[in-house]
C-alpha cells in the first residue's frame, strides 16, 4: 500500500513543451466510520487544481490509481490534439 503517487508527462503541443502532473493522495477518513468502510480516501490534484473526475473513495494504492488516471489523461491529450491536427509527442512519462 502507498500513500503517495506522483504521474508527470513532459510532451511538446506544436513544438511548445508542456507539463502534466498528477498527485494522488490516501488520506485517513476523519471522524466516524462505518461498519466495512474503507479507512483511506484519494484525492487527486492536476497540476495543482483538485481533480474530481474519477472516484478515488475506495483507492488502496496511489501511485496504481496515478499511473491509471495519467494514462487515461494521456490519450484525451493524443485525442484531442489529433482531432484539432496538432502534433502532440510524448517526451517523458514518469511515474513515482
Amino acid at each position: 500500500m502507498e500513500l503517495n503517487g506522483i504521474y508527470k508527462l513532459s510532451y511538446t503541443l506544436d513544438r511548445e513543451p508542456k507539463d502534466l502532473i498528477l498527485s494522488v493522495e490516501l488520506r485517513q477518513i476523519e471522524g466516524l466510520m462505518k461498519k466495512g468502510q474503507n479507512v483511506w480516501c484519494g484525492y487527486a490534484t492536476l497540476d495543482k487544481m483538485p481533480y474530481e473526475k474519477t472516484d478515488l473513495s475506495h483507492c488502496v494504492n496511489a501511485r496504481l490509481a496515478a499511473q491509471r488516471i495519467g494514462r487515461i489523461l494521456k490519450d484525451e491529450l493524443k485525442a484531442k490534439a489529433k482531432e484539432s491536427n496538432q502534433v502532440l509527442r510524448v517526451k517523458k512519462e514518469e511515474i513515482k
